[in-house]
């Protein structure tokens, strides 16, 4: 155990440094400009590692069984566990439970650390950058359903001066669209949204109406077009789920909340899977390649570590995107590789020799 801890903490540390500083050399030029101090670059590095940490645990945790494993089988330990008439599966139960403790730090992890990580890691970025926001406004037509039933069209966004332009109401009664309002922009003055230069369209009389303000309370707060840009690592389930009840509320549908909040739950559990299936291949007899067991040469067990790896990020990676297409539900796409491992590391589990 004491092996296998070490072993996964160098591995997992080691990489997620090398990923994190691999990620900021893609952003220098974003920096250099600024002339940043060299402090702030280092806690930057620091505050992106705990998200890569998240990310690589699993396939750490994997080579990390195999590698152990294997070495133990190769010193003939197993040989001797056995032969003290001890039960192997029974013998690696503190392995299991360790597998479901490292489950619980993966999702605190994520929950907890890795948001306010990356809150910190942005705000250090925009303050080496000397800006308020990444951003200064947020193009693209965005259509939501108003706080008094209608339906409202945003055709862009200036989060900074909290200005939306090109807005248009369609209005509704029991007969249907009752008139289309035309606003040249919507500005949030005084907590509420301030219409200005508006054309007023009455489908009963036929009748345009110019006007020159209106103040109009069926669009939410700025916050709801604000959220939209803020990462899903920089949210834990309890605001995205409430970002995202929000916009239902609105009538502004978003398939990748879906996605991502379901994937909250559904990543951290391969952490005990990839465990099972590490012991399971370096103790079981019935997975070879080129005639030999990953227990029986070392280089085998690495590389198949990570090919294991990276077919299950492929496979994930592929079924996300599918639900963001909306092609899969999305509050299923992210269980699919998860179950297809949890089935197969448990099938080998329970093949390994008594």
């Amino acid at each position: 155990m004491k092996e296998f801890i070490k072993t996964m903490a160098t591995l997992t540390i080691g990489l997620a440094l090398i990923f994190s500083i691999l990620g900021f050399i893609d952003r220098i030029d974003d920096f250099m400009p600024h002339k940043p101090q060299a402090g702030q670059l280092v806690l930057y590095i620091l505050m992106t590692i705990p998200r890569y940490v998240h990310y690589l645990m699993p396939m750490a945790i994997l080579l990390s069984a195999l590698f152990v494993f294997s070495q133990a089988v190769k010193r003939k330990e197993i040989v001797i566990i056995k032969a003290s008439g001890s039960r192997m599966r029974r013998f690696l139960m503190p392995f299991v439970s360790a597998g479901v403790i490292l489950t619980v730090f993966g999702f605190v992890l994520a929950e907890g650390i890795v948001p306010a990580a990356s809150k910190k890691a942005q705000i250090i970025r925009e303050k080496i950058k000397k800006t308020q926001k990444g951003y200064t406004f947020k193009e693209g037509t965005m259509y939501m359903r108003g706080l008094d039933g209608a339906v409202i069209r945003v055709g862009l966004f200036q989060p900074v001066q909290n200005i939306s332009t090109d807005v248009t109401i369609f209005r509704f009664d029991s007969k249907g669209l009752k008139e289309r309002v035309d606003a040249k922009s919507a500005v949030w003055e005084d907590d509420k949204w301030t219409l200005k230069e508006l054309n007023i369209y009455s489908m009963e009389t036929g009748k345009i109406k110019k006007q020159p303000r209106l103040v109009y309370e069926g669009i939410e707060t700025p916050d709801i077009f604000k959220e939209d840009v803020v990462k899903v690592e920089e949210m834990n389930m309890v605001e995205l789920y409430k970002y995202k009840d929000r916009l239902n509320k609105a009538g502004y549908k978003n398939q990748k909340l879906v996605v991502d909040l379901s994937a909250k739950l559904s990543y951290p559990l391969i952490n005990l899977f990839m465990l099972l299936l590490g012991l399971s291949l370096s103790l079981g007899e019935s997975f070879r390649i080129f005639g030999q067991t990953a227990s029986s040469n070392t280089a085998i067990a690495a590389g198949l570590g990570l090919v294991v790896s990276l077919l299950y990020w492929l496979g994930y990676s592929l079924f996300l995107s599918l639900g963001y297409a909306g092609a899969i539900p999305g509050t299923i796409a992210p269980w699919i590789i998860p179950a297809m491992f949890a089935i197969a590391s448990t099938i080998l589990y329970k093949k390994i020799p008594e």
